[in-house]
């Protein structure tokens, strides 16, 4: 650039321009404009902001829920497990108590038979005896 290319002038407020007028209102639209889409970028950021944080708030308690039901799903299982078990424990119980209860009528009625025996020799000793 050469010195004769640059002006100075002087604008509407008396202040010295080495600019064209025109170039000058060119470029302070530019950065109006400059301005203006920076403060939109800024709220649009902050909206982005906002809605990262709602997602991230809906996604904690998303998580949270889920890792619920599925808390709620293994208790589930483990009861119907449980009372299966109990099942299979009283059915054991139940059998044991069959066994016991068989063992003792056999031993029951095997003092019956001896009882039966005893009194039977009992009589015929008498019988002898009279």
């Amino acid at each position: 650039m050469a010195e004769s290319d640059i002006q100075i002038t002087f604008d509407e407020k008396n202040h010295i321009r080495v600019l064209d007028p025109e170039k000058f209102k060119e470029m302070d639209q530019l950065a109006s404009s400059a301005a203006e889409f920076q403060s939109q970028i800024a709220s649009f950021q902050n909206t982005v902001q906002t809605l990262v944080e709602v997602l991230d708030t809906q996604a904690k308690r998303i998580e949270f829920e889920k890792l619920r039901a599925i808390g709620q799903r293994n208790m589930a299982e483990m009861e119907s497990e449980n009372r299966r078990r109990k099942q299979q424990q009283m059915r054991a119980l139940i059998a044991s108590k069959e066994a016991e209860l068989a063992r003792l009528q056999t031993h029951y009625l095997s003092l019956e038979k001896v009882e039966r025996e005893q009194k039977a020799m009992i009589d015929r000793l008498s019988n002898n005896d009279g």
